[in-house]
C-alpha cells in the first residue's frame, strides 16, 4: 500500500448546513429511532435525496437500518447477499458511466433490506470514493466491520478512507487493531505511517491558524486546555506527572498516547536522555513500530540531547577558554552532531520520499555542506509542501546566489516573496537575499529599492541601514 501524506480537501456536508426543515425532521426522527427505524430510513432517505455528500445523516440511516434488520434471520440475509453480488456487478459500469449518486441511492434502497451486506457497502464504498467523499467511503467500511470484525482487507480500506477524511487518530486504532492481532502486517506498518504523517500536517495547519481560540470558542476544550497548562507549569508538578505516567505505562505497556505524554513532560524538563528511553520502549509496542511521529522523535531526543551537551561544554569553554581539552571535545560533539543530522535525513528521505519535510530539512544540511546541486534537487521537491514551501523557495535562492546562478536566484526569491503576505522575519530574510541577488548582478537601483522595502519596516535589521546610506551617498557624490 503506497504512503499518501498529501490530505484531501474535505467536501462532504454537515447536519448545521442543512436546511432548517431538515434539521428539526432529523431530531424528531432520532428520538424515534428505537420504536420506529422505518420513519427514521424515510425522512434520511429523503434529506440523502437531495445532500448526498451528508455523512452524518448516513451514519443516522445506518443506525436505523441495523435497528430495523435486528438479528435477521439466515435465509433473508443469504437471498440478500445474492442480490448484493448482482448489484455489485452492474455498480462498476455506472461509476464509470458517472452514476455514482445512483449506485449510493440504490445502495442505501438493499442495505435497508438487510444492512449486513459487504458487496453493496463495497459498491456503496466505491462510488463514494469516486466523488471524493471520504467519510461516506469510511462509514461504509465501517458498517462491514461491525459483523466482519476480523477482516484485514476491510480494516486496511476502513483506516484509508480514515486517513483520507483527516481522521489520523482514528485510522491509527484501525492500525492497532490488526497490528495485535497480525504484528507483520506490512500494509498496516505502512498505514500508520501515513496516519502519523497526516496527523502532523493536520495539527500543524490547526495550530498555524491564527483563528485557533475562535475554533475552540463555546468548547469545554478550551477551558480544559487551559487549566491544564496551568497545571503543568512548575517542575514539581511535571516531575509528580512524570512518575504517575511511570506507573500507568507499567500496568498498559502497550498505550502509546502515555509514551507520548510522558515524554513531552521530559522534554520541558530537559531530562533528554530518559525521554529517549521512552520513546524506544514505545517503538517496540505493536502500533509504535509503524509510528513515524515516535521515529521522529526519538531523532529530536538524540539532536536535544546531543545540544545540552554542546550547550554545557560552551559554558564551560567560556569560563575556561584556554583549556584545549575542552575546545577539543567541543569541537568533535558539533561534528557528531552535523554528522548525525545528516545520515538521519539521508536515511529518511531514502524510506520516505514523499515526505517532503524530510526533504527540506536534507536540502538544508546538503546546502551546509557545499553539495549545492544535492541541495537545489531536494529544495526543488520539499517546495510541494506548503508548510515549507516559502522556505524551501529561500534554500533554493541561497543555494543558487552562492553558485553565481544569480538570474536563477531572483526568479525563486521573487516568487518566495510575492507569496509572503507579511512583512515578518521570514519575508525580511527573503527580500535581503533578493537585494543581494541584485547587487551581486551589479543592478544596484534593483537592489536598492529592495532594501528600502526592508529599511521602511525595519531598521535595525541586519547592516540594511549601512546600505541605505551607502546607496543615498553614492548618488549624493555624482
Amino acid at each position: 500500500m503506497a504512503e499518501e501524506t498529501e490530505i484531501p480537501e474535505i467536501i462532504e456536508e454537515k447536519i448545521k448546513d442543512l436546511d432548517p426543515r431538515f434539521i428539526r425532521q432529523l431530531e424528531s426522527a432520532e428520538k424515534s429511532i428505537d420504536k420506529n427505524p422505518s420513519y427514521v430510513i424515510d425522512i434520511c432517505s429523503t434529506i440523502l435525496s437531495k445532500h448526498p455528500s451528508c455523512v452524518e445523516v448516513r451514519k443516522i440511516l445506518r443506525q436505523a437500518q441495523f435497528k430495523k434488520y435486528g438479528k435477521g434471520n439466515a435465509l433473508a440475509k443469504l437471498g440478500a447477499q445474492v442480490q448484493g453480488a448482482v448489484f455489485a456487478m452492474k455498480a462498476g459500469g455506472m461509476i464509470k458511466k458517472g452514476e455514482a449518486l445512483k449506485v449510493m441511492e440504490e445502495a442505501e434502497k438493499l442495505l435497508s433490506q438487510c444492512p449486513q451486506n459487504p458487496a453493496v457497502l463495497n459498491a456503496l464504498a466505491s462510488a463514494a470514493e469516486s466523488l471524493n467523499y471520504w467519510g461516506t467511503v469510511a462509514s461504509a467500511y465501517q458498517a462491514i466491520a461491525q459483523f466482519e470484525p476480523n477482516n484485514e482487507k476491510n480494516l486496511l480500506a476502513l483506516g484509508n478512507a480514515l486517513v483520507k477524511n483527516q481522521q489520523p487518530d482514528e485510522a491509527m486504532q484501525v492500525c492497532e487493531t490488526i497490528l495485535r492481532k497480525n504484528p507483520s502486517n506490512g500494509d498496516a506498518q505502512a498505514l500508520a505511517r501515513s496516519a502519523s504523517v497526516v496527523k502532523t500536517m493536520v495539527k500543524g495547519n490547526w495550530e498555524d491558524d491564527d483563528d485557533f481560540k475562535k475554533k475552540l470558542k463555546s468548547s469545554e476544550e478550551t477551558l480544559d486546555l487551559e487549566k491544564s497548562a496551568s497545571l503543568v507549569s512548575d517542575e514539581e508538578t511535571l516531575n509528580r506527572m512524570v512518575e504517575k505516567l511511570k506507573a500507568q505505562i507499567e500496568a498498559d505497556p502497550e498505550n502509546i498516547n502515555l509514551y507520548r505524554d510522558i515524554c513531552g513532560n521530559l522534554r520541558t524538563l530537559k531530562r533528554y536522555d530518559e525521554a529517549l528511553e521512552f520513546v524506544r520502549k514505545a517503538r517496540q509496542q505493536p502500533l509504535g513500530k509503524a509510528d513515524t511521529t515516535l521515529e521522529k522523535m526519538e531523532n529530536d531526543f538524540i539532536v536535544a540531547s546531543m545540544d545540552a551537551k554542546i550547550q554545557e561544554l560552551t559554558n564551560k569553554l567560556g569560563e575556561n577558554p584556554n583549556d584545549a581539552s575542552i575546545a577539543a571535545e567541543l569541537e568533535e560533539l558539533k561534528k557528531k552532531e552535523h554528522s548525525y543530522k545528516l545520515e538521519n535525513a539521508r536515511d529518511m528521505v531514502e524510506r520516505y520520499p514523499n515526505d517532503f519535510n524530510y526533504r527540506y530539512i536534507y536540502g538544508m544540511l546538503m546546502f551546509e555542506e557545499g553539495m549545492l546541486d544535492e541541495a537545489i534537487m531536494q529544495f526543488q521537491l520539499s517546495q510541494r509542501n506548503p508548510k515549507v514551501r516559502i522556505q524551501s523557495l529561500l534554500g533554493l535562492g541561497r543555494a543558487f546566489i552562492k553558485g553565481k546562478k544569480y538570474d536563477l536566484a531572483v526568479d525563486q526569491l521573487e516568487t518566495a516573496k510575492k507569496e509572503s503576505k507579511i512583512m515578518n522575519d521570514s519575508k525580511k530574510e527573503i527580500i535581503y537575499e533578493l537585494a543581494t541577488a541584485y547587487e551581486l548582478m551589479g543592478q544596484a537601483d534593483k537592489a536598492f529599492n529592495e532594501y528600502k522595502e526592508i529599511y521602511s519596516a525595519d531598521i535595525s535589521y541586519k547592516d540594511v541601514s549601512d546600505k541605505i546610506n551607502a546607496y543615498y551617498a553614492s548618488k549624493n557624490s555624482q
